[in-house]
This record gives structure tokens, sequence and C-alpha cells, in this order.
């Protein structure tokens, strides 16, 4: 979709599975309302997105990530057996997964992280790093982008040689300073589903679209307050995306939105920036879409066909590895 269409009512299937959801953290106290138990919560809602029928058939091995003085839970995911090969057959997706810094792990992003390996025919290493705010700024930013320089050590053994960026909402944040603070990586291509990406908490999709359901304005000022630990971080351009400067080209980068999300409005705004830096940026809005529709696709058709709109746009980025020069230098 071009990005200035206009757009539609909240889908609503999309709609009553987040009032579902919602409702379990409106039943308790607020006092009562940790970050473990909302972790919980999102766990519990694996149950409502990506119920047992609906398991992607991907091949899953689990790993772990070694890097120094810790090791980060990994999950691997091939194309199941028998797919016809394609574009991206040689490429490794590293892919962070969303839920604000605080909640989400490898379970929750299990489905999604699944139906994009089989859908793009790669391999997908879906990575849980350290959460605020136990582990508060910069530990999820060094996480991701010391776990992204792992994984270029390990294209040879899973039978890659191109490797791609992931993630959605703080997970597509995380992805997109994993590629800045590597520029010396020859990344193939960026995949960012709603990322966050500024701290302007006034812009037009904050005042318009903050309320819910879904993600609030509200909740993403926690969520900073949780990541930041009282410090001051909103200069940083680990912490704030739209704070970024590339010495180097950006890679081919997809950005897919929802415009019933209060992020909408700041991932327009980087994936200007990106354009600006000289990335070839495709931009998909999805006009009837809440914030996280990327985990909706398994039961939800109409949310299925935008997370598939973005995965063709990632293909179309993804040429063979012998057509062309590598991207990310000038």
């Amino acid at each position: 979709m071009n990005p200035n269409t206009k757009p539609s009512a909240l889908d609503p299937t999309c709609r009553d599975m987040l009032i579902r959801v919602g409702r379990w953290a409106a039943a308790v106290p607020a006092h009562e309302l940790t970050p473990q138990r909302q972790r919980q919560f999102m766990r519990d809602s694996i149950a409502v997105y990506a119920p047992p029928e609906a398991r992607v058939p991907a091949q899953r091995e689990d790993l772990s990530v070694p890097l120094p003085g810790r090791s980060l839970p990994a999950r691997l995911y091939r194309p199941a057996a028998g797919r016809p090969r394609g574009a991206a057959d040689d490429v490794l997706l590293v892919f962070f997964h969303g839920g604000g810094w605080v909640l989400g792990d490898l379970d929750t992003h299990d489905a999604a992280c699944a139906y994009l390996a089989q859908q793009l025919g790669c391999r997908v290493l879906s990575v849980e790093y350290r959460k605020a705010p136990e582990h508060p700024f910069p530990a999820p930013c060094d996480d991701a982008a010391q776990a992204y320089a792992w994984a270029a050590t390990q294209l040879a053994a899973w039978g890659c040689s191109r490797l791609a960026v992931g993630g959605d909402s703080a997970g597509g944040h995380l992805a997109a300073h994993a590629m800045h603070a590597n520029p010396d990586l020859a990344t193939a291509a960026a995949l960012l589903f709603y990322p966050v990406a500024d701290v302007d908490f006034d812009n037009a999709s904050y005042t318009g679209r903050g309320d819910g359901p879904g993600l609030t304005r509200a909740g993403m000022l926690a969520f900073w307050q949780q990541l930041a630990g009282g410090a001051s971080i909103t200069d940083d351009a680990r912490a704030v995306l739209m704070r970024q400067r590339w010495t180097r080209r950006p890679p081919p980068t997809v950005v897919a939105l929802a415009w019933h999300d209060p992020l909408h409005d700041e991932g327009h705004a980087y994936a200007q920036l990106l354009r600006a830096a000289g990335a070839d940026v495709q931009v998909h809005v999805a006009p009837d879409m809440p914030h996280g529709f990327l985990r909706h696709g398994g039961v939800n058709p109409v949310a299925r066909a935008h997370v598939d709109a973005a995965v063709r746009a990632l293909l179309a980025c993804l040429r063979p590895a012998n057509e062309g020069p590598a991207h990310g230098a000038v």
C-alpha cells in the first residue's frame, strides 16, 4: 500500500483479540501488574494469536548465542522439507522479538518466526535478549548488536551466505540498531515491523491513536521508563533510532507499519531517515491493522495478507548473491 493511502476501520478480528487479551491485565490491580505478571500475560496470549492448530511446520532448533560473560537463548528455524528453493534460500534472517524491551520471548514470537522462515524460504534465527527493568539500557542494545555480529560468523555452518535482520516493535528498534552498530557487515536487507524509533509522545499518531485497544501511549511511556532505568537516554542513537548518523549506505529496508498504532508516525520518520542516508526503503502501511499484527497472522487472514506483502517486498530486495554488489558501502 502507498503510505499516503487513507486508513480504514480497525479490523474487527484484531480488535476482538486485543480486547480479550487486554482484559487480563485490566483485571489486575496496578500495584500487582509487575513485569513478571505482564510477561506471563504475553505468554498466555499465545493461545489467542497462535493456537496449536495454527502451528507452522517449519523446522526448529533451540540453541545458545555465546557472548562475553553471558549467553542468550535463541531458536533457529528452517523451512519445512520439500519447499521449493527461492531467492532467499541462502539468507539467514536474525530476528529480535517485540515487547517494549520488557516482555516477549522465543515462544511469544515462535509462530511469527516460523511463518517468516516458511514464506521467505530462508533460515531465521530468533534471539531472546536481556530485558528491562532487570537489565536496563544499554543491555538489550548490546545483546542485539553482539548477537548479530556472532550470527554473521555462523553463516557457512548453517548453509547460508547472506545476512539479513528483522524484528517487530522494540525488536524492530533492536534490529535497526544492530545493523547500524555493525556497519562492516554486509547486511543484505532489513525487515522492520512497526519499529520503535523516537521519543516524541505528542505526534499525531500518539495523540490520535494512543488509547488502544492494544499498545497505548501510557504503555509506551512505561516501557521507555523501564528501559532507561533512571538514566537519560533520549540523545543516544542506540536508544533512539532517529538519532542515528549513517556513514555508509544502509541496506535495503522494508518498513511495515500499522495505521491504528501510536508508533505509525515514527516508523515513517525512520524510513525517511534511511532514505536520506541513501537506502532503498519500501514502506507498507496496513490501513486496518493495529500494532502487533505480525503475531495475528496465524489466525487472521487479513493480518496475514499484510505480513505476506512485507515478505514479498523483502524478497524483492534479496537478489541472488551473484547479482550486483553487496549492499552496505556507498
